[in-house]
């Protein structure tokens, strides 16, 4: 009961009388929980479609019956495994882009009577099943897909579908939970007629047994597999859980700037509340009250940060999800999200990561007010005098958590004990904790270096800053590494992205050297599974002007026990018109693949190993010609010739072809009559070599959006770290300022005491992130991107635009000392020197 009436007293009164302070530190912890939850929230929305792609309608099926090569299958096999189990559904499936809505569609060819009972739904006349008879074309459209365009029953939605254009008419709605999003169901004999897929499955979901699958698996043909939903889905979630995880994890980063706020402004209340806990431990407190006081203090405010943070997590959930379903769809599949919506899981995880930090970064207060004495009540700045001595010791732990980050990423390098770099994440954390504790000693080394220089600038004042800060080094270091982990982070990620761009350039100038390439414009992913028909290839090889046509075939390959993307090319083409090297003619003349270097590194293959790839016609040996950077995809990527596809997969079609035209032949006219020939028969995305080069730049620049978005997120809460220091520093010394008023001091000496400690905690902040920004992209660079997905980069620095990354924090944190100057005008010096 005594600590409820102290904690009203104490706490909430002091919560109310600083509500700037309090704001500014609920606004730190809410940016860092608000943006680490909508980018968990989009990661988690990308994975529940993808598992509920898996699962499909029938929630009962344990396994499903598909193509090795992930690509559609003869429907015969159905009849014989229909004898083995009567519990099975055919579906045949494709993507399609409906240009008016804006998105992609998954559209499901199944037995729509059987699947509405699965869902639970009956098919009576509400959902308009008999239309679906009666119209080719008839559709069901999921309430999600209906709510969020506005689509009503009667109305015909165009759709690009493999390499045509198609109109389908919406009979009725869906309201079914295990629904995709972006589903759309259509009747499978209606759907094989009317896209031309007479004969072909996608998928047979079967639910039975596991001695039932076995007789069903030793009854496929070799092109066929018996897969378990749940091992299709960990293949799925693995895909993605690098991205997902590299995006936590810099966002974390934010959360931890937050830390330092609130640490400060319960640091705060400690220094204001100095009187009143000194009176309260000569009635007999004890230490362990004050601990509780003010780490209720720290949990209430990291509370409501938590719970604005949800707020606008919410809307940063919106924007994450359609950063991520580009990446996505890019570098994966397509995959639609539209669900960004924070359920009551992800309020709680935020909630209590959010009041863990509160509970983090108020200890150390805590910890202080219990060791305030009751005749140290009237003593300002005891608590510096008591930590000077430790000054040393705490800047020998940080070396020595420097070099053990620096260690544990050289570890994940070279070993690579972990699928992911979990070891590099903890060596990131280690440096933040190393500099943290060289602060101290790093800002006292600063201010003995810049007080010739300020004396010369500021005069007499300049002598007064720089002892204030000299005697409180570890007040001004928690705000000094505000900033230096926000320009840390800012400079990592600049230097991350500049690099990956320059690499990524030069990426783009050896691989894009065709004159035009076609697709389907279905396709929205780098990498299509669905032909162009033969038809349209044929008539753009025939056309005058053509020097030659690289069939580009991909498909979806199991490679050690995971699916990967292999692409069959026509490598004597390509050694013609740009591939060069021994490595080309090994892929043209021997059986051979050229593998992308993340499968080298998860798997430790070299130029030289053999490796079995199963086929229609069982495994077969290839021997490894090469490794190569594939920026195209995160899921690792092989690379054969043509000829394989013919002889082992029996194909010989194309799902993307490049164009080399003749000398002298003007690309932009050959594409318009390319467009006017296929005019109203096909539908297809026609890109010269420079739109592509565009395209896949920009592609990059919105996958790093949420980058950006990090990055503005950490000079926002560096600033307000800025302001919460030097209102700390006026607070604690007001008796001196009041004093500096009597004596004479007029309030612009003030103003430049405060834009002084800005400075200063500006430029040391800065200092030491630029000296921690380049160690950390380092690690992103070279050990999470290598781990994670394989990609090299070349470490590059754009000079110009860190000068002015550089310049706009310090300036920004210079002016964050303007703030306070108006808060020291406030001062009644009467009070203060009335106490004296």
């Amino acid at each position: 009961m005594r600590l409820v009436k102290l904690i009203r007293l104490l706490v909430l009164r002091n919560i109310r009388e600083e509500k700037f302070m309090t704001l500014l530190s609920v606004i730190g912890v809410a940016l860092g929980i608000g943006l680490f939850v909508g980018v968990r929230v989009a990661s988690d929305r990308a994975i529940a479609a993808f598992e509920a792609d898996i699962r499909g309608v029938h929630p009962h099926a344990r396994y499903e019956i598909l193509d090795i090569s992930g690509i559609d299958f003869r429907e015969e096999i159905y009849r014989e495994v229909l004898r083995q189990e009567e519990d099975i559904l055919p579906v045949l499936k494709t993507s399609g882009y409906a240009p008016r809505l804006g998105e992609s569609l998954d559209i499901n060819g199944i037995d729509t009577v059987r699947a509405l009972r699965l869902l639970g739904l009956s098919p009576g006349r509400e959902y308009g099943v008999g239309g679906l008879f009666t119209e080719l074309n008839g559709v069901l459209i999921s309430k999600g897909l209906a709510d969020k365009h506005r689509v009503k029953p009667g109305e015909t939605i165009r759709v690009l579908v493999y390499d045509r254009e198609y109109l389908l008419k919406v009979i009725g709605v869906l309201d079914a939970k295990n629904l995709t999003p972006a589903m759309v169901v259509m009747d499978i004999g209606n759907y094989q007629e009317y896209f031309r897929r007479v004969g072909f499955l996608s998928r047979i979901d079967v639910a039975t047994d596991e001695g039932t699958a076995e007789r069903i698996r030793r009854l496929l043909p070799p092109h066929l597999t018996l897969a378990e939903k749940e091992e299709l889905i960990r293949d799925q979630e693995s895909l993605v859980s690098s991205f997902r995880y590299n995006l936590q994890f810099v966002s974390l980063i934010s959360i931890l700037v937050g830390m330092f706020l609130l640490y400060n402004t319960v640091f705060i209340s400690v220094i204001k509340r100095r009187t009143e806990i000194g009176i309260l431990r000569g009635l007999g407190a004890g230490k362990g009250m004050m601990v509780a006081l003010f780490t209720v203090q720290g949990l209430i405010l990291g509370g409501i940060g938590s719970a604005a943070g949800i707020f606008l997590g919410q809307g940063a959930a919106y924007f994450s999800v359609l950063a991520v379903e580009q990446t996505l769809s890019s570098m994966y599949r397509t995959v639609s999200l539209s669900d960004y919506s924070l359920t009551g899981r992800d309020a709680l995880s935020a909630l209590a990561i959010g009041l863990c930090v509160s509970l983090i970064a108020s200890a150390v207060p805590a910890y202080e007010s219990s060791r305030i004495r009751p005749h140290e009540s009237a003593r300002e700045g005891s608590f510096e005098g008591r930590y000077r001595k430790y000054r040393g010791s705490l800047a020998l732990g940080g070396i020595a958590c420097i070099l053990s980050g620096g260690i544990l990423s050289w570890a994940d390098y070279y070993f690579l004990p972990f699928e992911f770099p979990f070891l590099a994440y903890a060596g990131i954390l280690l440096l933040i904790v190393g500099f943290t504790l060289v602060s101290p000693s790093f800002l006292a080394l600063i201010l003995r270096w810049v007080r010739r220089p300020a004396k010369r600038l500021f005069r007499t004042m300049a002598g007064v800053t720089l002892g204030g800060m000299r005697g409180n080094v570890y007040r001004f270091s928690i705000a000094l590494m505000s900033v230096a982990i926000s320009s840390a982070l800012i400079i990592a990620l600049l230097l991350l992205i500049f690099s990956f761009r320059i690499s990524l350039k030069a990426w783009i100038d050896a691989n894009i050297s065709a004159d035009l390439y076609i697709k389907p414009a279905s396709c929205a992913s780098n990498f299509c599974f669905y032909p162009l028909s033969e038809e349209a290839v044929s008539l753009i090889g025939s056309l005058p002007g053509v020097r030659g046509v690289d069939r580009f075939r991909t498909l979806s390959l199991d490679f050690f026990g995971r699916k990967v993307v292999a692409g069959f090319a026509d490598i004597s083409l390509q050694r013609e018109f740009s591939r060069e090297g021994e490595e080309g003619r090994m892929l043209e003349e021997e059986q051979a693949v050229s593998i992308s270097r993340y499968l080298s590194i998860r798997y430790g293959l070299q130029k030289g190993d053999i490796l079995e790839l199963m086929t229609p016609k069982g495994k077969k040996r290839f021997i490894v010609s090469d490794t190569f950077s594939s920026y195209s995809t995160t899921s690792g990527f092989i690379f054969l010739d043509r000829r394989w596809l013919r002889e082992y997969w029996g194909l010989d079609d194309a799902t993307q072809i490049s164009v080399y035209l003749n000398e002298g032949v003007d690309t932009e006219q050959f594409a318009r009559m390319v467009r006017e020939k296929l005019a109203g028969r096909f539908s297809l995305e026609i890109l010269n070599n420079d739109d592509l080069r565009e395209k896949v730049l920009a592609i990059f620049n919105k996958s790093f959006a949420i980058t950006y978005a990090i990055e503005l997120i950490s000079i926002a809460v560096s600033l307000i770290g800025v302001v919460n220091a030097l209102l700390a520093f006026v607070l604690e010394r007001q008796r001196e300022i009041s004093i500096v008023r009597y004596l004479g001091g007029d309030w612009s000496q003030i103003r430049q005491t405060l834009l002084l400690s800005a400075g200063v905690v500006g430029m040391t902040g800065i200092l030491l992130g630029a000296l921690m920004g380049p160690l950390m992209s380092l690690i992103f660079i070279h050990v999470v991107n290598k781990v994670s997905f394989g990609w090299e980069i070349r470490f590059s620095v754009p000079f110009l635009s860190l000068a002015s990354v550089i310049s706009v924090l310090f300036l920004t944190t210079l002016l964050a000392g303007l703030l306070p100057a108006k808060v020291a005008r406030k001062i009644d010096p009467k009070k203060f020197i009335s106490y004296e």
